[in-house]
């Protein structure tokens, strides 16, 4: 674990506590037993478990102003990332994880209680069924296509709230679609790099 702390201080500048560093290492420790049996990931992403998905759910920090909102929520949040990861590293903020799949969110619920998470509530349902949430920080992780995921969940923004989609790779397809509905659209993109053996560039794109 130092190791893996180590880079979350060199790449993205996060210092976090003891006890934030103590519910990491009791969440890995959850997660992998709880994958044996309950398929929430694949084998092969379960040995980069750090480095592909906990490093990139904190990679929200390269933007200056995440910091700066107090109530996120996560559109299928699968297995919890990155909502599980940014409600143990950030206990000040109220965290809401959705997703329409019961295995996921059986899961979730075991974490928040195991770890006494209490800034993490969880919406078991489809997020268009959802009354409006009043978030001011929308964020989607491997869900589907930016447009759909935004159609589907904006109503859940507060007036000035903020949408933020990580994505592999810069989808100028995604982009173009988006501004064919949205012509005044424009986006904030943050390029990172995941701390794996093989380049694997991310980004973050901030709907502005």
């Amino acid at each position: 674990m130092k190791t893996k702390i180590k880079i979350l201080n060199e790449k993205l500048n996060f210092f976090p506590s003891g006890e934030i560093i103590e519910k990491l290492i009791l969440w890995e420790k959850y997660f992998v037993e709880y994958n044996s049996h309950t398929n929430l990931m694949s084998k092969g992403d379960v040995e980069v478990l750090f480095e592909k998905h906990v490093f990139d759910s904190l990679s929200i920090l390269k933007w200056d102003k995440f910091l700066n909102h107090k109530k996120i929520l996560d559109v299928g949040c699968g297995g919890g990332f990155p909502s599980v990861i940014l409600a143990i590293c950030f206990p000040k903020i109220k965290v809401i994880a959705n997703d329409s799949r019961i295995k996921k969110i059986n899961f979730i619920k075991e974490i928040k209680e195991k770890l006494s998470l209490d800034n993490l509530e969880i919406c078991y349902s489809r997020i268009e069924d959802v009354e409006p949430l009043n978030v001011d920080l929308i964020v989607s992780r491997a869900v589907g296509k930016m447009i759909d995921v935004y159609e589907l969940s904006k109503k859940h923004l507060s007036k000035n709230g903020d949408f933020l989609i990580y994505k592999a790779k810069l989808l100028d397809e995604e982009i173009t679609d988006f501004k064919k509905k949205y012509k005044k659209a424009d986006f904030e993109m943050i390029p990172y790099e995941l701390p794996l053996t093989e380049n694997f560039t991310r980004s973050l794109l901030i709907l502005k």
